[in-house]
């Protein structure tokens, strides 16, 4: 009996162990993700002046994602390909299961036209309002995640929590301040404190646009947090896998970027007026169009993208729609710290601190005490492990389930002793 038991603890630990590995390892995955693909686009822009349509890109990466998921998505246990169902056959089954996901692909139709919502609210709102305004009041996106989470998932976060999650919005948003060009004098604050020259109806004019703008911007983080929870409550759900909601995801995005990308290449094709001197310089070598006017740096972003959104998935999965967010968060400083070392970026000492105060931050936020959460949903749901005492570290409330085994398995040995 003892030996069993302690197989059974050792079994749980195995378990716990693998899920974290796994939960870690896709966080640090979108973290690096999202330090490459900001690098890569910042490059593209920046250094080679690339002029490809951003709607071409993103449809590109979303056709990925769609090629990707569509390959490695599996079969429902439920859905049924018999013979008689007209499905016998391997292709016959995947064709059924593309069809079934198909059919069920609506409640991922409200991510993809959120997220077409937020980056029109983000392109308006720039046009209005100073980029490191923009930038700093992105970074609440951490605590906009984090009420959404309570709101929507009824998960609360301990004391600790909070207090890390504030020092992480705080770290990147003077990062953000520092690192930006505009970020020592704010354009947009002169519209504010005095412009007695102009018109005082124009000035109430400027006024109104940049508040318009402001709105935009907490508007689209207030959207993220929630479409990120909702995301998570559509993926834990149990209906569908990981695979077939990016299945889903990607059909509608593919759907909405395809026409943007048509609107925008008539729209550029009414106003093409003079011919582009093509031969006017020789372009580097990661420049040269490969496919189409994609270049190597172009299909590098694509390919970044396309994973960046299969990852994203998977983090929310094994981890939370707020550790996401957060390793987003920390990629801005492997971005820091890659300008410097690579793109000759001059190192700034409050970068550094603050840099590192994001760094320690995470690791608090990974050792701060959890709240017990939904324990009165537990009691009532689960009756078998209602009478478990909660243990020290008190993860085993937590929804992702991933410490339930080891609370199982020591009630048993405990009943069987």
């Amino acid at each position: 009996e003892f030996r069993f038991s302690s197989f059974l603890h050792a079994h749980s630990f195995l378990g716990v162990a693998s899920m974290l590995g796994v939960k870690l390892g896709v966080l640090v995955l979108l973290c690096a993700q999202n330090s490459l693909y900001t690098l890569l686009r910042r490059y593209s822009r920046g250094v080679l002046r690339e002029q490809v349509s951003t709607s071409a890109v993103l449809l590109a990466a979303e056709a990925l994602k769609l090629v990707v998921s569509a390959a490695l998505v599996e079969k429902p246990s439920y859905l049924d390909t018999s013979p008689h169902n007209g499905s016998s056959g391997r292709f016959g089954s995947r064709f059924a299961t593309w069809a079934h996901v198909a059919k069920t692909s609506l409640p991922m139709a409200v991510p993809a036209i959120t997220y077409l919502i937020m980056n029109t609210l983000s392109f308006k709102a720039m046009e209005l309002i100073d980029a490191t305004v923009f930038a700093m009041i992105a970074q609440l996106k951490t605590l906009t995640t984090a009420l959404a989470c309570w709101i929507v998932l009824g998960r609360r976060l301990s004391m600790a929590q909070w207090r890390a999650v504030l020092a992480l919005t705080i770290a990147v948003s003077i990062i953000t301040f520092q690192r930006s060009a505009a970020g020592r004098v704010s354009c947009d604050m002169t519209v504010l404190a005095g412009t007695s020259a102009q018109p005082e109806g124009r000035n109430s004019q400027a006024l109104l646009s940049y508040m318009a703008g402001l709105s935009m911007v907490m508007l689209e983080i207030s959207l993220s947090g929630w479409i990120s929870a909702y995301f998570e409550k559509h993926l834990k759900n149990g209906g569908m896998s990981v695979w077939a909601r990016n299945l889903q995801l990607a059909m509608w995005s593919v759907a909405i970027y395809g026409m943007m990308a048509m609107m925008q290449s008539f729209v550029a094709e009414e106003a093409h007026d003079e011919p582009i001197d093509q031969n006017s310089a020789p372009k580097p070598l990661l420049a040269t169009p490969i496919i189409g006017n994609f270049s190597i740096v172009t299909c590098m972003v694509v390919l970044l993208g396309g994973g960046g959104g299969l990852l994203v998935a998977f983090a929310i999965k094994y981890a939370d729609a707020l550790m996401k967010t957060m390793a987003t968060a920390a990629a801005l400083v492997a971005v820091v710290a890659a300008e410097v070392l690579f793109l000759g970026a001059p190192p700034d000492p409050i970068v550094c601190l603050a840099g590192a105060l994001a760094i320690v931050t995470l690791q608090i936020y990974g050792d701060a005490p959890k709240a017990d959460i939904r324990t009165h949903e537990n009691s009532a749901s689960t009756p078998a492990t209602s009478s478990v005492p909660i243990g020290r570290a008190g993860t085993c409330m937590r929804d992702d389930g991933e410490a339930g085994l080891l609370l199982t398995t020591k009630s048993d040995a405990n009943s069987s002793n």
